[in-house]
């Protein structure tokens, strides 16, 4: 059972990577390691313990386990291997008790990448997780005027306010926007209560964002982007009550609104995506 998990998973792993090969790229794991050589960082910042979404996890600190995986991180040795071995026993442990232990990471630009755990994180990706804990350091880059560079100063101060860490805004000053939105003071640091009710929020909206409705708002969009101007449309007081059927129910209505708006020769997201 947990062998044929394996074959599944390092067949699914063998495509991508040559996929990955047909298109001129690496079909392994980014390094870190190889980023940094090139890049100028200005410190580090120990995070402790906490939930990292596994979407954000992209690749290694070190090449040494590069290229055991795909850049998914879908298992690529042979099934005779030792890594098939502890592949397989993580997989029976996730399906009887599931696996709890901390995996060790990296944090740098808003994506993170494993020192310890490795099989842990490719085992649980493979069977759906959203997310892991991870004791995690945090890499700092230099403050360089850019715009990526201003993003991400913007999403450490919101971190360090509200400790939620799956968001990203394709431009400047959202951060705060988003602080405003939900109704908290510059600087206002959240409760554990209003994190687990946003969180609940956003999971809801970002199931729904992939939806063809939701996409019809702009393809620019992240899915922050979006929450971010459905926020700013509806208010956070009335849409963190909405079911899923007033969450697609407000999409329709920006539509029209934003309908309206082009009828009228306007730019309907200028307010949110002209910074």
């Amino acid at each position: 059972m947990y062998l044929e998990e394996y074959r599944k998973a390092r067949q699914a792993g063998l495509k991508e990577a040559k996929r990955s090969q047909n298109r001129g790229c690496s079909p392994y794991l980014p390094v870190l390691d190889d980023i940094l050589a090139v890049e100028t960082t200005c410190g580090e910042v120990d995070l402790g313990l906490v939930d990292i979404p596994i979407e954000l996890i992209v690749g290694t600190r070190s090449a040494g386990r590069s290229q055991a995986f795909s850049h998914t991180f879908l298992p690529l040795m042979e099934e005779d291997s030792e890594f098939c071995h502890k592949w397989t026993c993580l997989c029976k442990a996730h399906m009887d008790s599931g696996i709890t232990d901390p995996i060790k990471a990296y944090e740098y630009m808003h994506t993170f990448y494993v020192v310890e755990g490795h099989k842990r994180v490719s085992v649980l990706r493979w069977f759906g997780a959203v997310s892991i804990p991870a004791e995690v350091t945090r890499i700092l880059p230099a403050k360089d005027g850019s715009k990526a560079s201003k993003i991400y100063y913007e999403y450490v101060d919101f971190y360090n306010l509200s400790k939620i860490n799956n968001l990203w805004f394709s431009g400047t000053d959202r951060f705060a926007r988003l602080q405003e939105a939900v109704g908290k003071a510059p600087g206002e640091v959240w409760t554990e209560e209003e994190r687990r009710k946003f969180y609940s929020f956003y999971s809801r909206f970002s199931s729904l964002y992939g939806d063809k409705d939701a996409k019809e708002l702009s393809t620019r969009l992240t899915v922050a982007d979006a929450m971010l101007l459905y926020l700013e449309f509806f208010g956070y007081d009335q849409v963190k009550t909405f079911s899923q059927t007033d969450l697609k129910d407000g999409f329709l209505q920006l539509h029209k609104a934003f309908s309206v708006k082009k009828s009228q020769g306007l730019n309907p997201l200028k307010g949110l995506l002209s910074r």
